[in-house]
């Protein structure tokens, strides 16, 4: 296989990681900007969301490809060289394996990966419940509490969190 095609590969693998992530935070800061300077709370309009699909996958795409690009280029340089470069792979390997871990670890910090949280847990609580609100107490006190409120923002019912974790 020649040394462009290699490259191409080793840029390419922790590329992707690398691209969905940036294509993330863009795509997060897109969402946010379009909400405060131009939607704000107001319902946004159908159209909106399938072009924001689309410029995601543009992006992606775009990010991607100027990775491989660049393995591309390294590898074009790289070719006299008769032997292959063991630490340039070991190097690809190690970064997408510490950058799948930098995205799982970020994803159980927010509580989407893990156990749930006490607000999550007392949230699902009340709405099975049927209320339309849920408040937690802080975590400090020392009696932990999950509050079920109604439309108005009154407390109907209040149940210890203990309770909940018995419930399963």
């Amino acid at each position: 296989m020649k040394r462009r095609y290699l490259y191409s590969i080793l840029v390419g693998v922790p590329g992707i990681v690398v691209s969905l992530i940036l294509t993330f935070v863009l795509f997060g800061f897109t969402a946010g900007m379009l909400w405060l300077f131009v939607f704000g709370d107001n319902p946004w309009p159908a159209w909106n969301e399938t072009l924001l699909a689309v410029i995601f996958g543009l992006v992606f795409l775009i990010i991607w490809l100027a990775f491989l690009i660049i393995g591309f280029l390294i590898g074009k340089r790289l070719e006299q060289n008769p032997a292959l470069n063991r630490t340039h792979v070991l190097i690809s390997a190690g970064l997408t394996v510490l950058l799948l871990l930098f995205i799982v670890l970020s994803q159980v910090s927010n509580g989407n990966i893990g156990p749930k949280t006490a607000e999550v847990r007392c949230s699902e609580y009340c709405s099975q419940k049927g209320y339309s609100a849920s408040s937690v107490s802080p975590r400090i006190s020392a009696n932990r509490t999950c509050s079920c409120l109604d439309h108005s923002g009154l407390e109907i019912i209040q149940v210890p969190l203990e309770s909940l974790d018995s419930a399963k």
